[in-house]
């Protein structure tokens, strides 16, 4: 058995010596390092690309790893380099020559001649830099030769077939001038037509508007204009907003957007549709906080709100929006000159408060509903404790038996908590009349000291 152990052991370390590897001797590891560098050398020396020497390969065009000749949008426009003249291969010389034709005569204004070639190109050459161009110089022509409809006409070609027109700016502005002398007005701010709130005078005008046209279809949209160019043939007033709308939908970041919102809701508001100029007031609001007219925004937006509302009869949705924007224009605005005004306004907005809820008392009482009559006095006179309604709603709940309401909740200690005396009780139609109220309101509100900001 040792012997087979044996013989078996020095058969398997035979076997094992075979299968290995020999190691390479450092001669030929030398050796072979030696020739993989000549091989490397050769094919280095042999590419043609990487040679540097000759004018060819790579690096035989120095220009090609230069950044000198590179240039980015706005240094190519300060080199005149995006004219498509300069850069166009699909511009003829002829359309080159007419370009530059209708440029000198723009330049000289000669409008006529410039406007015919600016139109020989606009037809000829759609959606192309001189195409944009073409509409946007007829523009300035019809401008020019106070043909402001056509001007319109031509700058709103311009934004529908180049919404990311580069005219944009100076297009906005000719469009702002031609709304104003088609509204006849100076300012965007208009405060001239903010009247108070009992109607009796108007605030000072900070700027004097233009005459207005003597024209009756200047003021009348349906009457046509035959006569003067500077107008159009029907509804100046509406292509005047058509014109206001056009910049600040299609330059709604530009300078004179929140100008165009402004202007536009000062129309409304003088024309006397509140609701459109509180819309338009709510986006100047919200879009442009950092408006230099985010004050009037405020003020006029709420004076726009309380004129809104309709009666005790309709909804008072208006009246509460006119209330809370009035007491955020007095946060936000502490030195606003219009403070005063706002003060007054919410007293009487307190008393046209006080108003809704005599209507509810009414309308009860008209159902024949004592409890509910009780219930209705009684949150008036718990919110609205130092109006004259509070006294009437004193009385309707006195004339209520007892016995009826006193289970409701709270009723019992309420009718123990009223005055024994009975003041005067005015007529019904003097307590029904919004005009009486209002009235009666702002003595309420100089006698009792209604609640203010």
């Amino acid at each position: 058995m040792n012997k087979r152990r044996t013989h078996n052991s020095r058969m398997d370390s035979g076997m094992i010596g075979r299968d290995l590897p020999r190691p390479i001797s450092p001669v030929a590891r030398h050796k072979l390092a030696g020739v993989s560098l000549c091989l490397l050398l050769a094919v280095c020396s042999g590419c043609r690309s990487l040679r540097p020497s000759g004018g060819e390969g790579l690096f035989a065009a120095k220009d090609v790893l230069s950044t000198s000749k590179i240039r980015g949008p706005l240094e190519r426009a300060f080199y005149n380099e995006e004219d498509a003249l300069t850069r166009g291969e699909k511009f003829s010389p002829e359309a080159m020559a007419t370009v530059e034709l209708a440029r000198k005569q723009f330049t000289e204004r000669q409008y006529p001649q410039a406007l015919k070639n600016y139109k020989s190109i606009a037809k000829k050459y759609p959606e192309s830099s001189i195409g944009e161009e073409a509409w946007f110089r007829m523009g300035e022509c019809h401008y020019a030769m106070r043909q402001y409809p056509k001007a319109q006409d031509a700058y709103d070609k311009l934004f529908a077939d180049y919404p990311s027109t580069k005219y944009v700016s100076d297009a906005s502005q000719r469009l702002f001038d031609i709304a104003k002398i088609w509204l006849e007005v100076s300012d965007p701010v208009a405060k001239s037509v903010i009247k108070t709130v009992s109607d009796e005078k108007t605030v000072e005008a900070g700027n004097t508007p233009p005459p207005p046209s003597s024209s009756p279809s200047a003021r009348y949209g349906l009457i046509p204009n035959f006569f003067d160019e500077r107008r159009p043939v029907f509804d100046t007033r509406g292509r005047a907003k058509n014109a206001l709308k056009a910049i600040w939908l299609n330059d709604p970041t530009g300078p004179l957007a929140d100008d165009a919102l402004m202007l536009t809701a000062s129309y409304y508001m003088k024309k006397g549709n509140y609701l459109e100029a509180d819309r338009y007031f709510q986006i100047l609001r919200d879009e442009y906080p950092d408006s230099p007219h985010l004050e009037d925004a405020f003020v006029m937006g709420s004076h726009v709100k309380q004129m809104a509302y309709q009666g005790p009869y309709y909804d008072g949705t208006s009246l509460v929006s006119a209330e809370n924007l009035k007491e955020r224009a007095l946060m936000l605005f502490p030195s606003s000159e219009d403070r005063p005004k706002m003060r007054e306004e919410l007293k009487r907005i307190y008393l046209l408060k006080a108003q809704r809820a005599w209507s509810q008392v009414q309308l009860w009482k008209k159902k024949d509903n004592p409890r509910s009559v009780a219930i209705a006095s009684m949150q008036l006179i718990l919110d609205y404790p130092d109006t004259r309604y509070a006294e009437m709603a004193r009385q309707e709940i006195r004339r209520i038996d007892p016995r009826r309401i006193q289970h409701l909740p709270g009723m019992a200690e309420f009718l123990k908590s009223l005055p024994d005396s009975e003041p005067a009780r005015p007529s019904d139609s003097e307590a029904t009349q919004p005009q009486n109220a209002d009235k009666s309101g702002s003595a309420d509100g100089s006698q009792r000291g209604l609640p203010g900001i």
